[in-house]
């Protein structure tokens, strides 16, 4: 298929890519202005031709979309060869999953539509997840929690918020979501009752440290809030945040 064909399907379908093109290379290694479009992690079009610098454009790639930023990097060959490759970063459009649609999930949801953020909302309760309740909101689902975010696609777009009536919630979405891709995972609660959970998972579940070090817990930024929307404002500012690389404090200490 043709880069602009591919580009425009990558648009439609609201996926992520990552557009490399050779700036400068020594010893003839590419032909600058050499293009390679990967997605999925594999080259689905372009020009460039060279096996060995594909396979190393592939692999920066797929650290650039990590990143969401767009950067221009040195790449060295097995044979010696420096090239200088542009990585446009296409990324795919933030989702947000808000887990728990009691009342801080109003003008959470709200908040995150203003952002342009997919959001979908998850509960067991009919009664408190509902259009009624959630108008704005791209998808609303009914169910168990931890099944339901088992069955569903997480990306590194996608941005997950735990704020469920309780740990004991809580603590099932986290297993089916901790080990996986996305990009942000934020819980809320007291730091005690965080504690208690993060221990249960290191020294009962030899969960690693790494692994429960990538939960925002407690959740957002250290502004001080008091109401729904306050705590709502918090989170949203903590995912932009992530999102965008800034250096606001978080009440994780992250």
């Amino acid at each position: 298929m043709a880069l602009v064909d591919e580009l425009i399907r990558i648009q439609d379908e609201g996926a992520a890519g990552v557009l490399a093109t050779v700036v400068e290379a020594e010893n003839g290694a590419a032909d600058a202005g050499a293009k390679l479009l990967i997605r999925d992690g594999r080259p689905v079009a372009g020009t460039l031709s060279e096996e060995r610098l594909a396979a190393a454009i592939v692999a920066e790639a797929a650290e650039r979309l990590k990143e969401e930023k767009s950067k221009l990097v040195p790449l060295r060959l097995a044979n010696g060869a420096s090239v200088e490759v542009f990585f446009e970063v296409l990324p795919a459009p933030p989702t947000l999953i808000v887990v728990g649609a009691g009342h801080i999930a109003v003008p959470l949801v709200k908040i995150a539509k203003i952002l342009d953020f997919r959001v979908t909302v998850l509960d067991d309760r009919i009664l408190f997840a509902n259009r009624e309740r959630f108008p704005d909101a791209d998808d609303i689902r009914v169910g168990d929690m931890a099944a339901e975010l088992k069955a569903t696609a997480i990306t590194p777009s996608t941005y997950i918020v735990l704020i469920t009536r309780g740990h004991k919630y809580d603590e099932p979405c986290l297993r089916e979501i901790m080990h996986g891709s996305a990009r942000y995972i934020g819980m809320i609660g007291s730091r005690r009752r965080i504690k208690a959970c993060f221990e249960r998972f290191k020294n009962e579940e030899k969960v690693a440290e790494e692994v429960i070090a990538r939960v925002y817990a407690p959740i957002g930024l250290d502004i001080a809030t008091e109401t729904p929307e306050e705590i709502a404002l918090s989170i949203m500012a903590e995912i932009v945040k992530v999102r965008r690389g800034g250096e606001a404090k978080s009440l994780s200490g992250k």
